[in-house]
C-alpha cells in the first residue's frame, strides 16, 4: 500500500485528529495534564492506523513474516490502551492506577506469545491468520470490553452530579462504539477502528470540555455560572435550596498562606458533596460561599443531609455556617435570599461563640497568672452593640482590697468605681472608658489611682486592661489585673 493510498484511506481520521491537536493549543479549561494524554491519545489512534495499513500490506506476503506477528498482537493491545488513556483524560482511573492496568498487562504476554502458545491465534507458514478454536479467540475483544464497561461506570460516577443529558452525548457514543465492534465480530468483518477512535475521542474531548467549563477548577464542584443556569433549568424541581459560608478562610490565607487555604476548600467542598441524598447539587458560588440545590427532596431529608455535612466537616478543623430554605411557591432567587440570611444568622451565632471560647480561654490563663503572681483581675463582657453586659472581680483582687466574696463586693461596676478616691475617679473613668470606645484596638487601659479598702485605708493600685474585640471593632471581653503599688510609692521606686 502506498503512501498516498493511506493517506486517503484515513483522511476524515486524520482530519479529525489535526483539527483536534491544533483545538488543544486554546484549551483554557482542561488541566495541562488531561492536553497532554489527549495528545497521546491522538498519536497512537494515528499509530494504530498506520499499524492496520501495514498489517494489511503483510497479508499479500505469501510467507509468514516476522512483520505480521509483531502488528497483529499490537493492534490488539492498541485498543483497549487507547481507551486506558481516554479514562486517564478526565482522572477517571484512580489510585491505585495498577488495577486498572492489570488486565493489560498481564494480556500483554498471553497475546504476543499466542504466535507460538496457539491460545488466541497464529499464523501459520502461508500466512494466514488461524483463529484458535472456542471462547479464547475473542479474548482481545473481551478485554477491549471490559474497558468499556469500566469506562461507562468510571465516567457515569465521575460526572453523576451534571445530571444525565450532559453525558448522554459520550455514553451513546462508546455504547454505539461498541455494538459496531460486536457486530462486525458475528459478521466476521475485520476493519481498522482508528476512524471510530478518532470520531470517538473528538466527541468525548468536546464533552469533556463542556463539563470542565462547568466546574469550579480548585474543588471540582459545579461553578456560580452553573448555578444560575440551573436555577433556572430545574427550577420546576428545585424543592429546597442551601447557602453554605466557611469559617476564617480569610485568616487561614493570611497566616498559613493560600495553599493551605486552598487545601481547606477542597476539604470542605469533598465534606459538602459526600452524601448519601440522590438528586443533589454543590456549587462553589464566590471564594468561601457554596450553593446546595435539592430536586425533589423533602425538608427531612435536607435537614438530615446537613446534619451529616455538619458531622463530615467535624471531622475537620474547618467550621462552616449553614442556611436552607424550602421552596414553594416562590422563586428561586427569593428562596435563596432566605437561606442566606438564616446561613448569616448562623455564622454569627458560630463566630460569636468560637470569639467567647477564646476569650474564656484567654481568661483562665491570666487568671492563673495572677494566682502566681499575687495580683487581682477583673472581667466585663459586652454584646454586639457594645453594651457591658457583666462583671466579674477575681477572688483575688476583693482579697487585696479587704474582702471576701460577691455578697460584701458584688460583681458590679459601681462597686469599684465608688471606691476611686476623688481626686483620681474621673481621670481613670474617662481612661477606662475611652478604651472601650476605640474600636481601633490600637488603646489600651493603663493607669494609677487610690483606692478605698474595706479598712478605709487608701491604697495605691496599678490597673491593666486588654479589649478582645468583634471583627466590626465593638467590644467582646474587657479583661484586666490589680497591683497593689503601696509600698512602691512609699520608698518613691
Amino acid at each position: 500500500m502506498s503512501v498516498l493510498s493511506l493517506t486517503l484511506s484515513n483522511y476524515i481520521m486524520a482530519a479529525e485528529l489535526l483539527g483536534l491537536w491544533v483545538m488543544l493549543e486554546s484549551n483554557v479549561h482542561l488541566k495541562k495534564r488531561t492536553i497532554m494524554v489527549t495528545r497521546a491519545v491522538i498519536i497512537l489512534i494515528f499509530l494504530e492506523a498506520v499499524c492496520w495499513a501495514v498489517e494489511r500490506w503483510s497479508r499479500e506476503i505469501g510467507y509468514r513474516s516476522a512483520l505480521r506477528i509483531v502488528l497483529v498482537p499490537t493492534i490488539y493491545l492498541l485498543h483497549p490502551l487507547i481507551l486506558l488513556l481516554i479514562m486517564e483524560m478526565a482522572d477517571l482511573v484512580k489510585k491505585p492506577r495498577i488495577l486498572f492496568y492489570l488486565p493489560l498487562l498481564i494480556s500483554t504476554p498471553i497475546i504476543y506469545s499466542s504466535q507460538w502458545t496457539h491460545l488466541i491465534y497464529w499464523i501459520d507458514d502461508k500466512n494466514l491468520f488461524i483463529a484458535a478454536d472456542g471462547p479464547m479467540s475473542y479474548f482481545p475483544y473481551i478485554l477491549f470490553l471490559i474497558y468499556v464497561i469500566i469506562f461507562v461506570g468510571a465516567y457515569t460516577v465521575r460526572y453523576a452530579r451534571h445530571g444525565t443529558a450532559e453525558r448522554k452525548g459520550i455514553l451513546i457514543s462508546v455504547i454505539a462504539a461498541s455494538v459496531g465492534v460486536v457486530l462486525h465480530l458475528i459478521f466476521d468483518i475485520y476493519v481498522d477502528y482508528s476512524t471510530l477512535f478518532a470520531s470517538l475521542l473528538l466527541i468525548y474531548y468536546l464533552s469533556l470540555y463542556v463539563l470542565t467549563a462547568k466546574e469550579d477548577t480548585l474543588t471540582g464542584l459545579l461553578n456560580r455560572q452553573c448555578y444560575y443556569s440551573d436555577s433556572e433549568k430545574y427550577k420546576e424541581q428545585i424543592s429546597a435550596v442551601v447557602s453554605v459560608d466557611m469559617n476564617d478562610l480569610k485568616k487561614i490565607n493570611d497566616n498559613e498562606g493560600h495553599d493551605a487555604g486552598d487545601t481547606a476548600l477542597k476539604t470542605v467542598a469533598g465534606c459538602l458533596s459526600k452524601s448519601k441524598v440522590r438528586n443533589k447539587q454543590v456549587y462553589r458560588i464566590g471564594g468561601d460561599e457554596f450553593a446546595i440545590f435539592y430536586l425533589g427532596r423533602s425538608e427531612e431529608e435536607v435537614q438530615s443531609d446537613i446534619e451529616e455535612m455538619r458531622k463530615n466537616l467535624s471531622e475537620t478543623r474547618y467550621v462552616c455556617a449553614f442556611g436552607y430554605e424550602m421552596v414553594n411557591d416562590e422563586d428561586i432567587h427569593s428562596a435563596m435570599i432566605k437561606a442566606d440570611r438564616e446561613m448569616y444568622d448562623n455564622k454569627a451565632v458560630l463566630k460569636d461563640s468560637n470569639e467567647r471560647r477564646i476569650a474564656a480561654h484567654k481568661e483562665a490563663t491570666i487568671r492563673v497568672l495572677h494566682e502566681a503572681l499575687g495580683s487581682g483581675m477583673w472581667g466585663m463582657e459586652f454584646d454586639e452593640d457594645g453594651n457591658m453586659t457583666s462583671v466579674e472581680w477575681s477572688p483575688e483582687f476583693r482579697k487585696m482590697v479587704g474582702y471576701t466574696d460577691e455578697n460584701d463586693f458584688p460583681n458590679k461596676l459601681e462597686a469599684w468605681s465608688d471606691l476611686l478616691h476623688p481626686d483620681d475617679k474621673a481621670k481613670v473613668l474617662k481612661e477606662f472608658n475611652n478604651t472601650i470606645l476605640d474600636y481601633s484596638g490600637n488603646k489600651n487601659y493603663d493607669v494609677e489611682y487610690r483606692l478605698k479598702v474595706k479598712s478605709g485605708e487608701w491604697r495605691w493600685f496599678h490597673a491593666l486592661g486588654r479589649l478582645l474585640r468583634r471583627d466590626d471593632g465593638t467590644p467582646l471581653s474587657y479583661v484586666g489585673m490589680f497591683v497593689d503599688i503601696t509600698d512602691k510609692k512609699a520608698t518613691g521606686l
